[in-house]
């Protein structure tokens, strides 16, 4: 909390530029702002609103310079406390930023300011015959702001992808009051993918290029009953590995259908227990009426008592309202509800199932079971009454249970919803002490004063009591061990390494002349094809041909072109930028030889920063990549589209700059980069 003489001072500033009218302190506006749609809860001690970008970056500079804390809002849909002042200070309010300032459909991009509510440009984008693919549940009023710093999901991520995969470019205030536009094709390390999911604590978006797509020629809707939600779920295990590539893929349990059924029009076949909606898109009827008959085969072959297909328009709004209508259902039967966004490996769903219904019948509880289950996304809505403080105590210790579950079948604690304040004691559970510094580590570079929404998505001292990860540490092969192994005996004597992988890039530059190799290339196995999963798992200096003729040999293919050079070296290097959609997960050694373990299998991952494209275009400077597991699919005539990238141009922003510090104070690896070591060339 501020003092309230210094806060004076500030507000004359405040009001000077938004006017009056646009700063609120009076207790009952206040009390407006203390809550979102999370269960935590704390008071703002001023909220001031703006009604133009440009008015963003100076009022950030004059709360930077106060020492004031501030967070951004926009509708308040957050689901895991990230809209809530813990340290009071001050909230800026963003909805009224909510422009949508061009569509272009030549160069397919809508320029979008941060309050423009989803829906909305879903409607506008619908005139010219495009969209844009991220479509959350709560689209009617969250913005686009918010689904950024969200890195929002939805049915449509299956397919097209979460808002990562969809934003080609930011306006970003830093937390200093800056103003930065960065993309993920600028040179160099992608900064641009840091502020997706970062949920305003490394800076404010205040304009968005946003990637529209052209509205498919043919979408069809279908829907199928099942006797368990065990059926179901394993009915999408059996549609993916039969290589359809369904638009949405979503299933709901008998309550959550039974809290929406004013909505449906559709009576369903006593003994139905869940439903999957399975939504198909593409430029022929031919092909898109053989998947259906193939899907209902695979459905009838789990025991679905019913199957059709939308008639119409007015069928499939009907399933998707009740689909996305399902959570403020649920709302309606009980004063609270808590929705957790677990995420695992999709041909472990069945099992994360099994678990989470184990322990909401060990606390007693009742929820309705929501899932992106072509994602492996579970959202268990929990209903209770938070006046009744026994059933809030265990409705808390059934979702950390559920959150533990997920992270023991591989996966994540958070697949779109964020961490927030809520979920920061699992952070502890999902990562060691190394990689949360890591993360801490990009948050400093960024604030170093901690005031741009401070206590979020990191652990705080309070929450260290939460105790060890469970995930095992990646099994390593001798050519791996022994390349840390150097690096860690290296930094012990600061002696600096060149980074280098099959040598097409640096071997014959002078600028490495006297400086020992950390050479990749023995690294060169496929470690692990994960067929059901769609995975695969690769040491980083395999050459990007070997990978593919690999993959090709089982009957998997990998949506990447024909680059030269190892796939280490084509992230680092970001020789072909799309590739960053690809990647999952990654081993990394940092300088000193500490080994982190960032990302997994699994396609959804909210939790902590995005460091995974942020290492996309680093050159070797931040880390050395030892592995990384990709997306793939079965072998199809599918095109690679993409820009190619571009190596040459990089000048070290200043945020590139505070980030080797974090990652690389004694500037170790690739030194020439940054600047070569002092006293060494």
């Amino acid at each position: 909390m501020f003092k309230k003489h210094r806060f004076e001072t500030v507000r004359k500033e405040l009001e000077a530029l938004l006017g009056p009218e646009n700063i609120f302190t009076d207790a009952a506006e206040l009390l407006m702002y203390s809550y979102d749609a999370g269960l935590a809860r704390a008071k703002p001690e001023a909220v001031a609103r703006f009604t133009l970008t440009e008015q963003v970056a100076p009022a950030v500079k004059i709360l930077y310079a106060a020492g004031i804390p501030y967070l951004p809002r926009l509708a308040g849909t957050n689901l895991s406390g990230g809209t809530i002042p813990l340290k009071g200070g001050v909230i800026l309010n963003l909805s009224l930023l909510n422009k949508i300032r061009q569509i272009d459909t030549v160069n397919k991009v809508a320029v979008v300011e941060p309050g423009v509510v989803n829906l909305r440009l879903q409607q506008e984008l619908d005139k010219f015959g495009f969209f844009y693919a991220p479509d959350p549940s709560s689209q009617k009023v969250s913005t686009i702001g918010g689904n950024i710093g969200e890195n929002a999901g939805g049915p449509l991520c299956l397919k097209y992808g979460v808002t990562a995969d969809n934003v080609e470019r930011l306006e970003v205030v830093t937390p200093e009051g800056s103003v930065k536009r960065w993309s993920y094709l600028d040179p160099g390390p992608d900064l641009m993918s840091l502020i997706i999911g970062s949920e305003g604590t490394l800076g404010i978006v205040t304009r968005a290029w946003l990637k529209i797509i052209e509205k498919p020629k043919l979408v069809k809707t279908a829907v199928a009953a099942f006797p368990s939600i065990e059926n179901a779920i394993t009915a999408v295990t059996g549609i993916i590995s039969s290589g359809i590539a369904p638009r949405a893929l979503e299933a709901m349990d008998k309550m959550s259908l039974s809290a929406a059924k004013k909505t449906l029009k559709t009576d369903y076949p006593a003994g139905s227990e869940a439903i999957l909606i399975i939504e198909l898109d593409g430029a022929g009827d031919k092909k898109i009426n053989q998947e259906l008959r193939d899907i209902e085969y695979i459905c009838r072959a789990e025991a679905a008592v019913y199957f059709k297909t939308a008639a119409g328009a007015e069928e499939r709004e009907a399933l998707w309202q009740a689909r996305k209508g399902a959570y403020p259902a649920m709302a309606r039967l009980a004063p609270n509800v808590l929705v957790e966004d677990g995420v695992v490996p999709r041909p472990r769903l069945p099992q994360a199932l099994k678990e989470t219904r184990e322990i909401l019948s060990k606390y007693k509880l009742t929820a309705g079971l929501l899932f992106h289950a072509g994602d492996g996304n579970l959202h268990p809505n929990i209903v209770f009454d938070e006046r009744d403080l026994q059933e809030g105590k265990r409705v808390r210790k059934a979702g950390y249970e559920i959150l533990k579950s997920c992270i023991r079948l591989g996966g994540s604690i958070s697949g779109e919803h964020g961490i927030g304040v809520e979920k920061r004691v699992a952070m502890n559970w999902m990562y060691d002490a190394r990689t949360l510094d890591f993360f801490a580590g990009i948050k400093k570079a960024f604030d170093p004063a901690d005031l741009a929404n401070p206590d979020k998505i990191l652990p705080v001292a309070c929450d260290h009591r939460a105790g060890l990860r469970y995930a095992d540490p990646a099994p390593f092969g001798d050519a791996a061990a022994a390349l840390v192994n150097d690096l860690l005996l290296r930094a012990r004597s600061g002696i600096p390494s060149a980074v280098t992988g099959l040598g097409t890039k640096l071997k014959k530059n002078r600028i490495m002349e006297g400086l020992k190799t950390a050479e990749t290339s023995a690294l060169n196995r496929v470690l692990e094809l994960d067929r059901a999963n769609f995975t695969v798992k690769a040491e980083a200096g395999i050459s990007v041909r070997e990978l593919k003729r690999s993959l090709k040999d089982d009957g998997f293919e990998i949506a990447l072109p024909d680059l030269e050079g190892s796939l280490g070296g084509a992230i680092a290097a970001k020789t072909w930028p799309p590739l960053r959609n690809l990647i999952l997960g990654m081993d990394i050694a940092l300088a000193d030889g500490a080994v982190l373990t960032l990302g997994g299998k699994i396609v959804k991952n909210v939790a902590g920063y995005d460091a995974l494209k942020l290492l996309c275009g680093s050159l070797g400077a931040y880390a050395v990549i030892l592995t990384v597991t990709l997306k793939t699919a079965l072998r199809s005539h599918s095109a690679c589209g993409g820009t190619a990238g571009s190596e040459s141009g990089f000048e070290p922003d200043e945020y590139h700059c505070r980030l080797k510090k974090a990652f690389d104070p004694r500037n170790l690896l690739n030194p020439w980069m940054y600047g070569r070591v002092e006293g060494r060339g």
